[in-house]
């Protein structure tokens, strides 16, 4: 890789290089990570990773801000930050079979894991009856940690914790929301954050993936569970069920994963990123495309995605030029144009603002222009540019992020 001088960091997945000022480019790689070693190789996972991550950091940019700028095939450019040295594990079912997994202390007679008492008569695969927390250090070996130590030992503040923990559980839900509705139970998963060089608190590394979380299939559940066989899985697990089942993962070299063991892993990341990427997140379909001009714009895209979020809005979000990327505008333009929801374009951009015009001259759905800026001078320049579009080209200009969402509101409901 042409960046190899430039590498800070090997993990048991990704390769991390530094880029200099706040930039690092991550290579999420086609390593397979379990039992705390790398056990084998799926040609492909790696860019299947990268593009599962950056959907659901993209989904989830409105619970809380993430390290992520921008993607291509299995690398990521993001910001640079310096990480906690925890995962912090969400998990919904009592399950497992590592080393850190709970139907593993619990099978053993556990029962205070991670500072949280779970009752007996527990069965495996089970639901608990509420989400639980049940962090881990990050190191070359992980190990089970309370709330309590993770503060006593200096991991993180008392307000650090709590955030994270809040974020944690929040983005957990929004993900069983989804995997729910495609047809999927979002078992457990991983979260990792980092503070930026502002000290602003990030989701970072990967989120909600088949590397970092456990799903099953919803459909087969119950009676699975009933008649005491496991879950449907689609995730690793499949790797990591061949591998425990030829050798002792902890203390034997780990044997050449099968070919067949090998396609099948890689069905289950394809088939998952398919899945949730055709989830329709918005019953009423109305969806609102907000499309940027510059990822320096970013910071005002997620005012705009609050107040949609908060209004029950769906939304997504593009990065590109009408001046520099003329063609893929135009693209977005086709595509949006014609599928079947209720789109209603949002344009962020200033300066001479072509972006707005664009869009509005070439698609036939309503376009808001909501224009960034840093003071009230920066403003002006940005307003004017914007209102003073050609004729045939209908921009609607409106500066407040919350107003943006709550005019879209109204033309939702006015077209129902």
């Amino acid at each position: 890789m042409a960046f190899e001088h430039l590498r800070v960091y090997s993990g048991k997945v990704r390769e991390v290089y530094d880029l200099g000022e706040q930039y690092l480019l991550m290579k999420a790689t086609d390593r397979v990570s379990c039992f705390d070693k790398n056990i084998g190789i799926i040609p492909g996972k790696g860019r299947l990773l990268n593009k599962m991550s950056e959907f659901w950091f993209n989904k989830t940019k409105d619970i809380v801000d993430n390290h992520l700028i921008s993607t291509n095939g299995d690398v990521s450019l993001v910001k640079k930050c310096i990480p906690f040295k925890i995962e912090v594990v969400l998990r919904s079912y009592i399950t497992g079979n590592t080393s850190t997994s709970l139907w593993t202390h619990y099978n053993n007679g556990v029962r205070n894991y991670c500072g949280i008492v779970f009752p007996d008569g527990l069965q495996r695969d089970q639901q608990l009856s509420e989400p639980v927390i049940t962090p881990t250090t990050k190191g070359i070996v992980d190990k089970p940690i309370s709330r309590a130590d993770i503060i006593a030992e200096n991991y993180m503040t008392e307000e650090e914790c709590d955030y994270i923990f809040t974020k944690a559980m929040q983005l957990f839900k929004f993900g069983q929301k989804i995997a729910d509705k495609a047809g999927l139970i979002l078992v457990d998963t991983k979260y990792e954050f980092g503070k930026d060089e502002n000290g602003k608190i990030l989701l970072i590394d990967e989120v909600h993936t088949c590397d970092s979380s456990r799903y099953w299939i919803k459909s087969s559940y119950e009676e699975r569970f009933a008649n005491g066989e496991s879950p449907e899985k689609l995730d690793k697990d499949c790797v990591r069920d061949w591998v425990k089942a030829h050798c002792d993962p902890y203390n034997d070299e780990i044997p050449e994963i099968p070919m067949e063991i090998v396609n099948k892993a890689l069905n289950v990341y394809q088939s998952f990123y398919d899945r949730i990427s055709n989830v329709n997140l918005d019953e009423s379909n109305n969806l609102v495309v907000i499309i940027a001009g510059s990822v320096k714009d970013n910071d005002h895209v997620v005012k705009i995605q609050n107040a949609l979020s908060a209004q029950r809005i769906a939304a997504t979000y593009f990065v590109s030029s009408a001046h520099k990327n003329t063609q893929e505008v135009m693209g977005l333009i086709a595509k949006f144009d014609s599928c079947p929801h209720n789109v209603i374009w949002v344009t962020v951009a200033g300066r001479s603002n072509a972006l707005s015009g664009v869009v509005a001259a070439n698609s036939k759905r309503p376009v808001i222009a909501c224009p960034p800026f840093k003071d009230h001078m920066d403003m002006m320049v940005n307003i004017n540019s914007t209102l003073q579009c050609p004729s045939n080209v209908p921009v609607m200009t409106i500066l407040e992020p919350v107003n943006v969402a709550l005019s879209i509101k109204k033309i939702f409901q006015f077209a129902q």
